[in-house]
Formats: structure tokens, C-alpha cells, sequence
């Protein structure tokens, strides 16, 4: 498992050894704020924190009001080509993943805690200078990573490495004190 490597034009790199690290920070497509899918496939406790979210006065801090989660597709420069929304990601070394919130701040920097559980141990996780750690049984790493804010939008990549499990996977993305927002995804092998 490793994340995205650095993506020029979007992204706003976060240097660390084989983690690669890439904490993305902006409109992934074309600078759209959010891809139009965004709103299809919300699961409740997700609404339920853009509901209270989209409630909360401003002074309250980063909340997010929206969420949507797919597959990257990248130029050899890393710069971004496209974003599909999908809730399966392809088990093909380097392909690239992750999610984008809208929150209800249009620019400033965010703290992010992101928990991401497979469905077993990978080869590796890696190692790096951002903070982390690992549950016990090494199915679960804890990144707290600060991202910019682009035009309303913060996002978080990875990519496909050897050794990584096909199967069900839960990314946990905790945005300053709000309530997390979830992503449930499966990853599998091409057919």
C-alpha cells in the first residue's frame, strides 16, 4: 500500500519514504469544485455529518458538506486526467484512488486524521516521515496529515501496491472535530 505520488498541478505533496506520500488539495477534473456523481451513492451516517455540517455556523471550524470517492486517472507528468466515481478499485499495481470533500471553508488548511482498514495485513505499508501507526494486527494505518483547502475542495490519494489485498476495504476520514465521513470500497482482481 502506498500513496499517490506527487501530482503537480492538483496536489500539494507530502515528502516521505516508500509511503509516498500525497495529500491532495484541490478540484481533481478540469477545476470543477466537485464531480456531478458526487450526490449518487451517500451512505446515511455520511449524510447525517453533511446534515449537521451544513447546519453548523461557520465559527464552528472545517466541516465537510460533501464526499465522493473513485478512481484517478494520470498523466505521465502525475498531473490529473480524470476522476470516475466508483466504489471498486481495480487490484492493477499503481492505480490510483481516493476521496474528495467539499467543506464549508473556501481556502486555509485542515487537519485530517484518515484511518484506512483492509481486509488483511499488505506486504507493506511502508514508512515515512509523516506521523503514524498501525493497529496491532497491521490491517490498519492512522495518517494525520494537514491539507491545503482549493476552492471549497480537500482530497487524499493512494495507489495500488504489490502485495496489496484484493477484498473490502473502510477509509475513515476525520476532518477537525467533525464526525467522520466513511468510504467503503472493494478492491479487486481485473477479470
Amino acid at each position: 500500500m502506498k500513496y499517490l505520488r506527487p501530482l503537480l498541478v492538483f496536489f500539494a505533496a507530502v515528502a516521505c519514504s516508500h509511503v509516498d506520500a500525497q495529500v491532495a488539495s484541490a478540484s481533481p477534473v478540469n477545476g470543477s469544485p466537485m464531480p456531478a456523481a458526487s450526490y449518487g451513492s451517500i451512505s446515511a451516517s455520511n449524510a447525517a455529518v453533511f446534515k449537521a455540517c451544513a447546519a453548523a455556523p461557520p465559527t464552528h471550524g472545517a466541516c465537510p458538506l460533501d464526499a465522493v470517492f473513485g478512481l484517478f486517472k494520470l498523466a505521465p507528468n502525475n498531473d490529473v486526467l480524470d476522476f470516475l466515481v466508483s466504489n471498486t478499485v481495480p487490484r492493477v499495481v499503481n492505480q490510483n484512488y481516493g476521496w474528495i470533500l467539499q467543506l464549508n471553508q473556501m481556502t486555509g488548511k485542515v487537519r485530517v486524521l484518515e484511518r484506512m482498514t483492509l481486509p488483511e495485513t499488505p506486504k507493506t505499508w511502508g514508512a515515512g516521515g509523516q506521523p503514524y501507526g498501525t493497529s496491532a494486527d497491521r490491517k490498519t494505518i492512522s495518517l494525520d496529515v494537514t491539507l491545503t483547502v482549493y476552492n471549497g475542495t480537500v482530497s487524499k490519494s493512494w495507489d495500488v501496491a504489490h502485495g496489496d489485498p484484493a477484498g473490502h476495504y473502510l477509509i475513515s476520514a476525520f476532518i477537525e472535530n467533525a464526525a467522520p465521513v466513511q468510504f467503503e470500497f472493494d478492491v479487486l482482481d481485473p477479470k
